[in-house]
């Protein structure tokens, strides 16, 4: 199967959400978003995530998501979102007043049936303050999303749009953290980033089915002239 990276485009972002999801709702993922989700993937939460994608990105889909194609079907198989961070607070009064309007943003989005605030709440708290914690203040790439689609795990997908993201952060001199789950950590790892930290969550206190276990990671910058890819 050979494969290409392509921008996203905005026609492509309902499957891009279906893969997200895809890799994400297995049990065995042990991932809080379906946790805060339970009633699956439905049009009222496509829509949800439809809008705060477009406005995470300002719209500018192509300069922030990503896919992996299969260059024989044109079929989408695996799916990247990335942001930097030029300006990130300084202060804890910063951090604060941050996280409370991105917290407001987030939620200023169609409602969905069935939807666990109390988790939700907690889980992007948790989130956000241990991002800002890990990189006290300073310049950064984020990972926000790395998915492959079911039935194409372990053929290259994943690997190639992490290259793609990590040679920009590579270009532009900045670190690259990210937070992942179980089934994501081993292929970070042979990247080049580094356990940080847990992420002080645990799902089952908010009525969630496992624990949701994430650590956080940071692959520093590489040095001028050379790349961890």
């Amino acid at each position: 199967m050979g494969l290409i990276v392509e921008p996203l485009q905005e026609e492509e972002l309902d499957e891009f959400i279906r893969i997200y999801w895809s890799a994400f709702e297995p049990l065995s993922a042990n991932m809080y978003f379906p946790m805060i989700y339970p009633n699956g993937l439905k049009p009222d939460l496509i829509a949800r995530i439809r809008a705060r994608i477009l406005r995470a990105t300002k719209g500018d889909l192509a300069s922030h998501c990503f896919c992996a194609k299969d260059t024989s079907s044109g079929s989408i198989v695996a799916v990247s979102w990335w942001e930097e961070e030029h300006d990130p607070p300084q202060t804890q009064g910063q951090v604060d007043a941050n996280f409370a309007q991105a917290y407001e943003a987030r939620n200023d989005s169609p409602s969905v049936e069935g939807f666990q605030a109390d988790l939700d709440y907690a889980a992007f708290r948790a989130a956000f303050y241990s991002e800002a914690e890990v990189m006290q203040g300073r310049p950064y790439m984020t990972l926000k999303l790395l998915a492959t689609s079911p039935g194409h795990h372990r053929r290259g997908a994943g690997s190639l749009l992490l290259k793609h993201g990590l040679e920009k952060a590579d270009r532009v001199g900045l670190p690259v953290y990210l937070a992942t789950g179980v089934t994501g950590k081993p292929l970070y790892e042979r990247f080049g980033f580094v356990y940080q930290r847990d992420m002080p969550i645990n799902c089952l206190e908010y009525g969630g089915r496992s624990n949701g276990r994430h650590w956080c990671m940071l692959r520093p910058a590489a040095k001028e002239g050379e790349s961890e890819t």
